[in-house]
């Protein structure tokens, strides 16, 4: 492979210097200090389910200092949502959970809005509400979460509104492939269990915050601490704004993880009642009820096998608690679909169901419901090899699909290190080998592994625009979002190799609507893929412009022009380097005078170059799920743990985790490294700690970081004992190879350790997160018994 000056090497990150010195300017500084600053709060609904009777506002707008109090009558009447609208911006007639925003004040102290919020009187009509959400999709479900979804608009995927076996029901996506029942009655082995995942949030450091500056002209400028168009476009459609109206900005980010802002709807509608900015920052308690958390699933999962170790036939059902709203629930759903791509499954048959119920409302995080499946489906896997007899390594590599193959939705493979992967992490955990055992009794260790994979959508897109400079630097404008991944050192590296200049001359404009162009968003690890093929497309697009420029200045054909090093050179004179400026107006024989300083060019007024990337999707087939081309690239890998469980507490614990996933090509190894480590122990907080608990009423009982738990330094492995390799195998489509790796890290980790967990003490866990406690009383259910498998 060729060698690059800057590509697949570690440089320093473009922030980096900033960072360390403080001066990085996070959103939650936004208009701090700013004369006639408001400030925001909202009222949030203490029931999970009631009708609001009537709403009293005077003792709140009595309050001195209080500027706007406003309720569901003072909001568009217009629905909202990503793939079904079915949620106004304040609650105008039902709360449907503990925490749906009831009203929201503007006031100019933030004890001011504070105090307002506690006088307002609220008269509720409670009604029932449920939880569960087995219970909440029942065809004769006596709750009715949202008896107009018949009538709602589903922008996108509405496919999947169809077929839908109970009122509180929402989303129903399928994937057919094969006679499903025919290899389940020929199967020698039926394998079959129920898996659960509570739902978890991103613990991000930067609390929700935005800032609402109205203008003098009409239109707002909003900040955000979420990502630029995954805010933009939402506000758009809420109060029903042209792009020109709305001006929304970003910067860098307190950590991130797929969560999506919510206080942008209040500081905009408070802004647009007073004509006075308006600042809103989040509390961590805000923060877990409102943040759009992880969703909450059960996934049942049964398998068809024949002796030999061939899996012939595998159906899953998933029922999705996304809470009293939508979101990005149903996109979750139909997403986790792709998970299925890592093995050789000739029947399959899917059927994920998204289920409305009276808790908060969830969205995407880390995985975006890859890793949810996953949970399950690599548990089952290790089922599967028990069940014919098989080394669990040994099984999966059987089952494991190679390039040149079409996976489970029929998509090419391509580019595919799974089994690699798998070969790494054994040999560093010595698979073969026993785990020693301590001097006590009571600790037992055990190995286990997990295989994964993480797609990145192709019906999504990305567009750059290129200036360079008078004096070659160049200026990169894109629409995707640096939130501590290293998105900017990226896009850095790639231009300065395009051009062949120090990295120093490449320049960075990015968080801005108004400045950066259109792009999905950074999701789906797909911005290195996405927005580094856009941005070598607008490379392409300058070096063209300037190769004509040059070759008509010079009398010569532009196949003999080369571009780079600040400047272009003839392709038989490399030792000379023609500097931008020669191509400019002031370059001109008749240029005189004061056209002498002129540094636009002789037609126009720079050379820019724009790219667009887009994945060219192919169309799903709405009742098999079917499609050629319906993610660009996937990322597969794998990872082996081995933990300590303690069989007197229950308490488990991490002592070595290796973890191996293909990259296409390493764009910045370190960079790399870091991410795969922190979805590594994002995995473990999953895998053991993280999860929310609501009590009968719907409350949610563990909304700060005292009672909800997160890993500390002390629970995770460190040195050599958490460790990353990166394998590459070169992405036909990706930016010199390159395909999207952020998220994978986290997807194998918690079946990884419950593999590790049946290994050191012979009991299955099947729901998350795995407490001391279930550990407990699976061992306690598992003594003087035969160990907890599901095969038959």
């Amino acid at each position: 492979m060729a060698e690059f000056a800057y590509v697949g090497r570690s440089v320093p990150k473009v922030d980096a210097r900033a960072k360390v010195l403080g001066k990085t300017k996070f959103v939650s500084e936004e208009g701090i200090g700013f004369p006639g600053m408001l400030y925001g709060k909202v009222l949030f609904s203490p029931h999970a389910h009631a009708r609001i009777v009537k709403i009293d506002t005077s003792k709140a707008a009595a309050v001195r200092g209080v500027r706007a109090v406003l309720t569901g009558k003072d909001v568009p009447e217009t629905r909202v949502g990503m793939l079904i609208d079915d949620r106004h911006i304040l609650c105008r007639e039902i709360v449907r959970f503990v925490g749906d925003p009831v009203a929201c004040v503007a006031a100019e102290s933030e004890d001011a809005a504070a105090e307002a919020v506690r006088l307002i009187e609220v008269e509720y009509e409670i009604l029932p509400a449920i939880f569960d959400a087995e219970a909440a999709m029942a065809p004769d479900c006596p709750v009715v979460i949202h008896p107009d979804l018949p009538a709602y608009n589903r922008p996108l995927y509405a496919y999947m509104g169809k077929d839908l076996p109970g009122p509180n029901v929402h989303t129903h996506h399928k994937v057919r492939k094969g006679d499903v029942d025919r290899a389940f009655a020929e199967a020698d082995f039926i394998v079959e269990n129920r898996y659960e995942c509570d739902r978890i949030t991103h613990c991000q450091m930067e609390p929700y915050n935005s800032v609402c500056y109205p203008q003098t002209d009409g239109t707002a400028t909003v900040w955000t601490s979420a990502r630029l168009h995954e805010t933009h476009d939402p506000l758009l459609q809420a109060f029903g704004l042209n792009p020109s109206q709305l001006r929304t900005r970003t910067s860098y980010q307190g950590g991130m993880f797929g969560m999506i802002g919510r206080p942008e709807r209040f500081t905009l509608l408070l802004a647009q009642k007073t004509g006075r900015p308006v600042k809103m920052v989040y509390t961590r308690e805000e923060n877990f009820i409102e943040g759009l958390n992880r969703l909450a699933e059960i996934v049942y999962v049964k398998d068809g096998l024949k002796k030999d170790g061939t899996i012939v036939a595998r159906e899953i059902k998933g029922i999705v608690n996304t809470g009293a709203y939508t979101h990005h629930g149903p996109l979750v759903i139909r997403n986790g679909a792709f998970h299925a791509s890592q093995y050789r499954l000739p029947n399959y048959r899917w059927d994920a169901y998204g289920i409305y119920t009276n808790t908060p409302a969830c969205g995407p995080l880390r995985g975006f419901g890859s890793a949810e499946v996953i949970w399950a489906t690599e548990q089952h896997m290790d089922l599967d090899a028990r069940a014919v007899g098989m080394d669990p390594i040994e099984f999966r590599l059987l089952n494991t699909p190679d390039a040149g193959e079409r996976d489970v939705r029929g998509t090419l493979v391509t580019c595919i290190g799974a089994k690699r992967c798998l070969k790494i992490v054994s040999d560093r955990i010595e698979w073969g080998e026993p785990s020693d055992q301590p001097a006590e009794s009571h600790i037992k260790v055990g190995k286990g592994i997990a295989l994964a994979n993480k797609y990145s959508m192709a019906d999504t897109a990305s567009s750059v625009i290129l200036d360079m400079k008078p004096d070659g630097v160049l200026e990169i404008s894109h629409g995707g979002d640096d939130c501590g991944q290293g998105l900017n050192t990226v896009l850095t590296q790639i231009a300065a190799e395009q051009f062949s200049v120090p990295m120093e001359m490449v320049r960075i404009v990015w968080g801005d609507s108004w400045r950066s162009p259109y792009d999905f968003g950074t999701a789906s690890s797909r911005s290195t893929l996405y927005i580094g093929n856009a941005l070598i497309k607008a490379c392409d697009d300058a070096k063209r412009q300037i190769r004509e420029l040059a070759a008509k200045k010079l009398g010569m054909d532009d196949g003999d022009i080369e571009v780079g090093k600040g400047g272009f050179w003839l392709r038989d004179n490399p030792e000379k380097v023609f500097p931008m400026s020669f191509l400019s107006l002031a370059n001109h024989p008749e240029a005189r005078g004061t056209v002498k300083g002129a540094t636009c060019l002789e037609e126009s007024a720079g050379i820019r170059g724009t790219g667009v990337f887009w994945g060219h999707p192919g169309a799903e087939d709405p009742e098999t799920g079917q499609g050629e081309r319906l993610a660009i690239s996937y990322s597969y890998g794998a990872q082996a743990a081995e933990v300590a469980v303690d069989t007197e507490t229950g308490v488990v614990k991490i002592l070595r985790l290796y973890s191996a996933f293909d990259t296409g090509k390493t764009m910045h190894p370190t960079m790399c490294e870091a991410q795969h480590e922190g979805g590594m122990v994002q995995g473990i907080g999953s895998a053991l700690y993280e999860g929310f608990i609501f009590d009968e009423a719907g409350v949610l009982m563990n909304p700060n970081l005292h009672d909800y738990k997160v890993c500390s330094t002390g629970d995770v492995p460190s040195g050599d004992d958490l460790w990353v390799a990166l394998v590459e195998d070169p992405h036909p489509e990706g930016p010199y190879g390159a395909k999207g790796t952020g998220e994978s890290a986290m997807c194998p980790t918690a079946s990884a350790v419950a593999n590790a967990i049946y290994n050191a003490v012979g009991v299955r866990l099947t729901q998350l997160p795995m407490t001391p406690e279930r550990v407990l009383a699976a061992l306690k259910e598992q003594r003087g018994d035969s160990r907890t498998d599901a095969a038959t």
